[in-house]
């Protein structure tokens, strides 16, 4: 190159950066701004809350208030505008207006200033959020952790984002969420109202409400209308049942209470979008001659369900041509009906409670009858709303690896045309696992269903746990490996017994936790967050090996985590079975180790002139008894041996029990733990002495128990009944060598033959 060309060169590009220097902007450096914010003097309370929400949140990157003022303040080229109004037009004369509930919005710059405007409702308060969450890196981890990251100065020369949400209603149903409107808003969860600049207050009219569920039993309830009128509700083998069954939906006396009270809910309470007609939650339909006839014209339940709320929707709509009525597709409703259609102001309200969470819906067995009736509601419904299911309510805080399914699934409602979704987390307490995650990433996706996972998971785990998050991310990919291996299937009514959950994934599991927590030992409030994180494992430890758990402090960090999070609730449905419970048993398993008297052997020598037999002695009943006793109580049917205890055989599905017994050899002294689970109630025995007591009528429990044995042969004793609904028995328990498992064939004895 020739000296005058290299010359023309370095000329031209220091015109170039100075150009870009020229049109570069700085809205704060060094804690001095002169910039002010600008609102239209008669701007909606939800756009005057973003424009305080913007000063406070630039302030806390930039150490500088910025002024707030109306259309006549502010410097032109220093101004942040927030919502659409006159300047907005002005400088942007291609902007339409947006609709009140439209939740898209749009940030971009003109020259100096910045406008940020979406609908007047919520969609100008997003965009707020979103430049905050770009441009400063502001971050809403949970109702608890924000980061606001310091910064001296920020320039800028060329803004423009606009976003649409991938739903229109996004109910992120976790408590975090629900109980925290200004935190609700942050996620742009718009099931929850707007905060108002009313310090704990909210705004009428901003939010996409659903009133109601199950709304059926509301309207009409045994309480008030069985007495005088049984013929209101289901007839079930002939008879019209009082309790919280379903309603005779043929009957027209219903259909008329259900529109008059419906009216009234929607002038009482107007500040809702869609309005709940939906099923009592049971399977118990009415089985009367002008129902079934109904079901039968229409393809099912759901036929006869939409007929009736299609009359209720067409004696509303002119009233209320604004409201929708909400109907559930939902266990014995969840298919199509045919030769029928919901009316254009009705909402379906699909379930998926009996759908595999962790798997993607395509390609999964237990998903293919789900995805037909997606397609089908998809082709018929003119709004389709999911109820979707994202933890495990059987016990809050069980791991749940869907981290990738939160998205798959989330897409494929999208694609069947949803208008909302309602996804049901952990809305009763802080147990979940990963709650402040599961909670942050449901509401980018339900914003955008299309983001890269991978990458908000990164975001969230630099952000909300620190130097720990490597090795969270780590214990996450545990979790899908192994966890979500081939064969593995769980709705949201998982169990610790699950066998996904196995020894090597609680062992791995704790070992990834405890480097986790070395990396934040030094930083108290992140090691809080990690502990967390370990609760689960913890329990699950102590309900597996609870030997290697008091080893390893499962327990007494469990109970740790449970003081420190204020946890109470465990579980949806069983109050008895919380947090103190749990703690309670695991101090009794501690003590028991500590305390726990030697069970004495039977001498050998006893045995020595007989031949012993491997198998288990048993006496089999039937009849209709709610627990043990009152099974001991009747005439037995049947005796005889088998070779190791199981009920697979049994030729009845209910109301049968049996009493086992034999010998158990133990070939080491120590404390050994048994553990049962059955469905229903079961007692153990040792040498005459209660271990473990989970009698009654039940669905699938598990309990445990331990016992200090000497070596030798030990009297076995098992009582177990089964009443109705699902039949489940199995007996394991661990030794001080290490074993764990089933009772091995090898080590039960039956009484010797004198």
């Amino acid at each position: 190159m020739k000296p005058y060309q290299n010359l023309l060169s370095v000329l031209l590009c220091a015109v170039s950066l100075f150009l870009v220097g020229c049109n570069q902007h700085t809205l704060f450096k060094n804690g001095t701004s002169d910039y002010s914010i600008v609102i239209a003097p008669e701007a909606p309370e939800s756009e005057q809350y973003a424009a305080v929400e913007l000063q406070k949140w630039i302030a806390q990157v930039s150490g500088v208030q910025l002024p707030i003022t109306d259309l006549e303040g502010g410097q032109k080229n220093k101004r942040l505008i927030v919502g659409y109004n006159p300047i907005t037009e002005k400088l942007v004369p291609s902007a339409e207006k947006p609709a009140d509930r439209d939740d898209s919005f749009t940030w971009c710059n003109k020259n100096g200033d910045i406008l940020m405007w979406g609908g007047s409702k919520r969609g100008t308060l997003y965009s707020v959020y979103s430049f905050l969450e770009k441009e400063l890196d502001c971050r809403w981890y949970s109702s608890k952790a924000s980061v606001a990251p310091k910064r001296d100065t920020w320039h800028f020369s060329k803004l423009y984002n606009h976003e649409e949400p991938s739903l229109m209603i996004r109910d992120n149903c976790v408590l975090d969420v629900r109980v925290n409107p200004v935190f609700s808003a942050r996620m742009r969860n718009n099931f929850i109202k707007v905060p108002s600049l009313k310090e704990g207050g909210t705004i009428d009219g901003s939010a996409e409400g659903y009133w109601g569920v199950h709304a059926m039993g509301y309207f009409v309830s045994p309480n008030e209308y069985y007495a005088s009128h049984p013929e209101y509700f289901s007839l079930i083998d002939g008879k019209r049942q009082s309790d919280y069954a379903q309603l005779c939906l043929s009957n027209p006396e219903v259909l008329k209470i259900c529109i008059e009270k419906m009216k009234k809910k929607m002038r009482d309470e107007p500040d809702f979008l869609i309005y709940s007609m939906e099923q009592n939650d049971n399977t118990r339909p009415c089985q009367c001659e002008a129902c079934q006839a109904l079901v039968k014209k229409y393809g099912g339940e759901s036929g006869i369900m939409v007929w009736f709320v299609n009359q209720v929707a067409d004696a509303v709509k002119d009233e209320f041509p604004d409201k929708f009525v909400g109907t559930f597709a939902y266990q014995y409703t969840r298919h199509a009906p045919k030769d029928i259609v919901p009316r254009e102001n009705v909402v379906i309200r699909l379930c998926s409670i009996e759908c595999c969470m962790i798997h993607d819906y395509d390609g999964c067995e237990q998903n293919e009858s789900f995805v037909k009736d997606l397609n089908d509601w998809s082709a018929i419904a003119p709004h389709l709303y999911i109820w979707d299911y994202v933890t495990d309510f059987s016990l809050y805080c069980l791991p749940t690896p869907n981290w990738k399914t939160l998205q798959t699934h989330l897409q494929d409602y999208v694609n069947g045309h949803a208008i909302g979704i309602l996804e049901e987390g952990d809305y009763q307490t802080p147990s979940c696992e990963f709650r402040e995650m599961r909670a942050w990433l449901l509401s980018k996706l339900m914003w955008n269903c299309n983001a890269n996972v991978d990458s908000l998971i990164q975001d969230f785990t630099e952000g909300y746990y620190g130097a720990a998050a490597p090795k969270i991310r780590e214990y996450l990919d545990m979790e899908e490996r192994i966890l979500r291996r081939e064969g593995m299937h769980t709705n949201c009514y998982a169990s610790t017994a699950h066998p996904m959950y196995s020894d090597e994934f609680i062992r791995e599991g704790r070992r990834i936790m405890a480097e986790a927590r070395a990396a934040v030992a030094d930083n108290p409030e992140l090691l809080k967050r990690v502990e967390k994180e370990e609760l689960p494992l913890c329990l699950l430890q102590m309900d597996h090996s609870p030997l290697e758990g008091i080893q390893q402090g499962a327990d007494t960090m469990f109970c740790r985590v449970i003081q420190q999070e204020g946890i109470h609730q465990m579980t949806e449905f069983y109050p008895a079975i919380n947090a103190e419970s749990y703690k309670q048993s695991f101090e009794k398993i501690a003590r028991d180790i500590k305390e726990a008297p030697k069970f004495r052997a039977i001498d050998a020598e006893k045995f020595s002139n007989s031949k012993m037999e491997n198998g288990v002695h048993y006496v089999r009943y039937e009849g209709d008894f709610k627990n043990t006793v009152q099974m001991m109580l009747r005439d037995s049917i049947s005796s005889g041996t088998m070779p190791n205890i199981t009920i697979d055989e049994d030729p009845e599905s209910d109301h049968f029990g049996y009493h086992f017994y034999a010998w158990l050899k133990i070939e080491e002294e120590g404390v050994h733990l048994f553990r049962i689970t059955s469905d229903d109630g079961a007692r153990l025995y040792i040498d005459g002495r209660e271990v473990i007591n989970i009698d009654g009528s039940h669905s699938t429990q598990t309990a445990s128990g331990l016992t200090n044995l000497e070596k030798g042969f030990h009297l076995f004793d098992l009582y177990y009944f089964e009443d109705h609904e699902g039949q489940t028995l199995s007996v394991e328990f661990s030794s001080p060598n290490g074993y764990k498992g089933p009772l091995p064939d090898d080590r039960i004895f039956l009484f010797p033959k004198k």
